[in-house]
């Protein structure tokens, strides 16, 4: 099968902070509960609003997970990191110097 763009859908749990995107702008909040096995979610808006949404909904994106860790390190957990980054910041501080 050929591969396509899609991005994996992520799973979501109680208490994972999200981003939804709305055509007047993008709103942040939290999953509240689990509907119909995970298929919807109840989402906790920091407005206060409550709205249930299809997980599967392309607008709804994962911010951060309930433990910490963002969907970027989700996505790249499985991988040795490559670069260190406190090095990296050090060496960019010493150009700086440098120049």
């Amino acid at each position: 099968m050929a591969d396509t763009n899609k991005a994996k859908s992520a799973s979501f749990s109680v208490g994972d902070e999200i981003s939804y995107a709305f055509g007047s702008g993008i709103a942040y909040g939290e999953i509240a509960r689990l509907l119909e096995g995970g298929a919807a979610v109840e989402i906790l808006f920091e407005d206060g609003r409550r709205e249930i949404k299809k997980s599967r909904d392309g607008a709804l994106r994962l911010v951060r997970r309930s433990s910490g860790a963002s969907e970027l390190e989700e996505s790249r957990s499985d991988r040795s990191q490559l670069r260190d980054f406190d090095i990296d910041e050090i060496r960019r501080s010493d150009q700086r110097r440098r120049w």
